[in-house]
């Protein structure tokens, strides 16, 4: 294909010229130390392949410098949504913007997600890794030398730029609390299961099971989708199977609801004990009010944009910035506990 057939790039000009892709960029911009002869030659190259400068796609590589790709599984969801929030109110205050990538879960989709935000040349990316992720993307990350957090999640044997609660004291406070109340059975419903957070909170679970002295692999685990359908053919199951727990530990408030929903369409005489995970706002206004772990997802964006400001400030430094927050229990009355006065 000829030259006049297609748009004539910066590589045609260089090899017109002889000279290297970066040296011709000089030229153009007019800087670097480039001889005359050097100059003039390009110049030349330029004219007879008719080259014209896009001076606005030039204007949008400089501007990618101020915006953050952010990768996130699930933009629909409400904790993610909290999570964005304080991101992006941390990141603006710095005169940064956020490009944000929904992944769906999809590992591939994510890997084409950060090699196409390292093309647009973003300061530096913020992730929610997709169930699944491997030690790879850590390393592909990391071998950009691009600035980084994961958020929320993290790839186990990986460790990396991380900021999220302790998903094992979670886990360890839902149970504790059920077992206050006299539970003596338990489920584990929804949340993919390579997900690595959902086993940090099972580990949470279990420690308290063998606190309360009973058998920490006696808890039933049903793994599936972390929203309303995940909690609703979860509970489905066990309706079932014949035998409800005492007990719904569940890995999100998206989750309980759709337990709720499941044990209500069958007019269920004795809703197990549940609480949810994630205290989104909605779950104070859902009947009844739902107990729930709370990790302060708006507080856990902020950390995050505050982790990756840390990073663009210090570029040469080999430090590994981990952030881990407490979450905390936050009672109302889908646990058993009485309405509050």
């Amino acid at each position: 294909m000829s030259t006049e057939a297609r748009t004539v790039t910066l590589i045609d000009v260089a090899e017109r010229a002889g000279v290297s892709r970066a040296t011709v960029s000089l030229v153009i911009r007019d800087t670097g130390r480039v001889s005359e002869a050097t100059r003039q030659r390009v110049r030349t190259a330029m004219s007879e392949l008719g080259y014209v400068y896009n001076r606005g796609a030039a204007s949008l590589r400089r501007q990618s410098a101020d915006t953050v790709g952010v990768v996130i599984t699930n933009v629909a969801n409400p904790f993610f949504g909290e999570l964005l929030r304080g991101l992006e109110a941390e990141l603006t205050r710095s005169s940064l913007s956020c490009l944000i990538v929904n992944t769906g879960q999809d590992p591939a989709a994510q890997a084409a997600a950060v090699a196409e935000l390292r093309e647009h040349r973003v300061a530096g990316v913020a992730i929610v890794p997709a169930s699944g992720s491997t030690p790879a993307l850590v390393d592909q990350i990391r071998d950009s030398h691009l600035p980084h957090v994961f958020m929320t999640r993290y790839v186990k044997d990986a460790p990396t730029h991380y900021v999220g609660a302790d998903d094992q004291l979670g886990g360890y406070l839902a149970t504790r609390h059920l077992l206050e109340h006299g539970a003596s059975t338990f489920a584990y419903l929804g949340g993919p299961s390579a997900v690595q957070s959902r086993w940090d909170r099972l580990d949470g679970v279990r420690r308290a099971l063998a606190g309360g002295s009973l058998d920490p692999g006696a808890i039933i685990d049903l793994p599936g989708p972390s929203n309303g359908d995940g909690g609703l053919a979860a509970a489905d199951q066990l309706l079932q199977a014949g035998s409800l727990p005492d007990a719904f530990i569940c890995h999100s408030d998206q989750v309980a609801f759709g337990a709720f929903r499941a044990l209500r369409r069958v007019n269920c005489d004795r809703l197990p004990r549940i609480v949810g995970y994630d205290d989104i706002p909605v779950a104070r206004l859902w009947e009844p009010p739902l107990t729930s772990i709370s990790t302060q997802a708006h507080e856990l964006g902020q950390l995050a944009a505050q982790n990756l400001l840390r990073q663009l400030g210090a570029p040469t430094s080999r430090e590994t910035l981990t952030t881990i927050t407490k979450p905390e229990l936050v009672v109302r009355e889908s646990c058993g506990c009485p309405p509050a006065p």
